[in-house]
């Protein structure tokens, strides 16, 4: 395992450690040479804030024949070039994939071109998912929840707002929900965590889309954003406790974040 920080350009040997199982890169720049074969051992990897184009990046986690848990964090500063990819090729990579982790500019690059209501390609394999740093006013952050959340066999679902309370949201994006609600079924999903949770229409809705599909749902936990009022956080929780659930099982967590002095 390498944690790389600084900027730090990786040297050419580096890209000959093939023994390696557990990748961990922050704040560096992935050029591999032309002879570079792949990592044929590595079972996880994170990248968070690598600069990688989307030629190297697909092209390494092909040659990562064992991969079962990808981490991808960065902005346009680390996702270079243009990205053309979308994320049926991007899981055609990884049969293996078992823990998925992504933040918001990833997401949005992957979602490129046409973004189905399921994705074809199915992961067998993936039963975590965590989503770092949606906005749910964002159409393009709003379908992709909706879509990667209904694609997979995926058993614990954790997604990080970064929702303004103010913040206009889209009307294509509320459109969504009921287009979802129309055919979705989540029959794996057991339990869901939300973080910064605010009480707008379109987070509301997605809850409520969760209860309402999520027949083995056994936990649902909600980290409140410190800006919600008392009032705010009273209207989620008389809200969401009326909201039909498929499971009778499931059991709502309304949580509010500590406060550091």
């Amino acid at each position: 395992m390498l944690w790389l920080s600084d900027e730090y350009k990786l040297p050419p040997a580096f890209f000959n450690l093939q023994q390696l199982t557990v990748l961990k890169l922050h704040n560096c720049a992935f050029r591999p040479p032309e002879t570079f074969s792949g990592f044929s051992r590595l079972v996880k990897l994170l990248f968070n804030k690598v600069s990688i184009t989307a030629k190297d990046f697909l092209w390494l986690i092909s040659n990562c024949p064992r991969l079962e848990a990808l981490a991808l964090i960065g902005d346009e500063n680390h996702l270079l070039g243009c990205w053309n990819s979308n994320f049926v090729e991007l899981f055609e990579r990884l049969p293996l994939l078992k823990h998925l982790l992504m933040s918001a500019y990833p997401i949005k690059c992957f979602a490129t071109g046409f973004m189905p209501k399921k994705l074809p390609t199915s992961l067998v394999h993936l039963k975590y998912l965590h989503l770092h740093r949606l906005r749910f006013g964002r159409e393009v952050d709003f379908l992709c929840a909706l879509s990667l959340v209904a694609s997979f066999n995926v058993e614990i679902t954790e997604i990080e707002m970064e929702d303004n309370p103010t913040e206009a949201m889209s009307q294509i994006a509320m459109n969504l929900i009921d287009h979802y609600n129309s055919f979705v079924i989540l029959d794996h999903l057991r339990v869901i965590r939300i973080r910064n949770f605010t009480n707008t229409k379109i987070g509301m809705d997605f809850v409520k889309l969760i209860l309402a599909k999520s027949p083995m749902l056994k936990k649902v936990d909600i980290y409140i954003n410190h800006q919600v009022d008392i009032n705010g956080e009273l209207k989620i929780v008389k809200e969401l406790i009326r909201y039909p659930r498929a499971s009778a099982k499931a059991e709502i967590m309304i949580k509010k974040p500590t406060l550091s002095v």
